[in-house]
């Protein structure tokens, strides 16, 4: 067998195309946080988690729960846009599995949130790992308290700094509940999961303002699924999601404060017998923890399993 080398020039042709390649590559890299220069799978592997909304490439992070937990909290109170990620506990790496994800929109009344899973992607990391936490977090950032603002400005009757306030931790305590599309994907991604992985373990969090939601099937959850009318158990459990948030509407429950109570209680108890007297408390206060824990208590059964751990 004759071989032929490659000639002195060609060799050195080829090196530098290569420069040329590797360094085009890089002055092309755009990332929403600093990144390491290696890249794993097709990966870009980078220092924390971001909201990445490029389908392009998908983002990389090796980091604890912990520390993953309280860099998605800087992004809730800052970001317009949600994303998700598949954590691996065993390895300590977070996987972005979102893709066009979007601001919060109004569509026919009704405000809509887009941020889709990569489904596809996310059955390849089933396929090889048989323990994951699915996380994703609801924004602060609200369009219908914007909106509703706008409008009663507009009709002549503005907001004042106390129904802002109160109306902003209404909607607060909402984004804690996982929403009827979360369920779903929660449904659909268990039946996947335990195709792929019958003794694996997976769960489901949502971060928010006030802590971490987590919701998952239970093993009698699973065999109903299995054993009944699935369509019948799926909408049983997105029914209880509205239940759940129906009860975070209750009026009243807000930090409400009333600015009349400002006298000195020990003048108080000179009024005259006649006058009505109120309470000393400036405050009417009603803590938001209590409110979130006690609806999410209301989801928990037999199928479903749904706990809350403030921050």
């Amino acid at each position: 067998m004759t071989i032929k080398l490659i000639p002195n020039y060609t060799f050195r042709t080829m090196l530098l195309w290569v420069c040329l390649y590797t360094l085009t590559l890089w002055l092309n890299h755009v990332s929403l946080a600093v990144e390491d220069t290696n890249k794993e799978e097709g990966y870009n592997v980078i220092n924390e988690l971001v909201v990445n909304n490029k389908n392009q490439y998908k983002t990389v992070i090796y980091e604890n729960e912990e520390e993953g937990i309280l860099e998605m909290r800087k992004l809730i109170e800052t970001s317009q846009i949600e994303e998700s990620w598949a954590y691996l506990p065993r390895q300590e790496k977070w996987i972005e599995i979102g893709y066009n994800e979007e601001p919060e929109k109004k569509i026919d009344e009704n405000y809509i949130t887009k941020a889709k899973l990569d489904i596809q992607f996310l059955d390849g990391l089933m396929n090889d790992n048989d323990n994951m936490i699915l996380f994703h977090f609801h924004t602060s950032y609200c369009l219908s308290l914007e909106d509703k603002i706008k409008k009663r400005e507009k009709d002549g009757s503005p907001m004042n700094d106390s129904e802002i306030e109160k109306e902003r931790i209404r909607l607060l305590i909402k984004s804690a509940y996982p929403s009827r599309s979360d369920l779903m994907n929660m449904i659909g991604n268990s039946t996947e999961f335990f195709e792929r992985n019958s003794e694996g373990n997976i769960t489901f969090k949502v971060c928010s303002h006030y802590g971490i939601t987590e919701y998952r099937l239970t093993d009698e959850g699973m065999e109903y699924l299995y054993a009944d009318d699935s369509l019948k158990q799926i909408l049983r459990i997105t029914g209880i999601s509205s239940s759940a948030n129906i009860d975070a509407n209750v009026k009243g429950e807000i930090l409400e404060m009333n600015p009349r109570e400002t006298r000195d209680p020990l003048k108080r108890i000179k009024m005259s017998p006649k006058r009505k007297r109120s309470s000393f408390s400036r405050y009417k206060i009603i803590d938001p923890l209590s409110r979130i824990e006690r609806a999410l208590e209301t989801m928990n059964d037999e199928h479903i399993k749904v706990t809350f751990t403030p921050y």
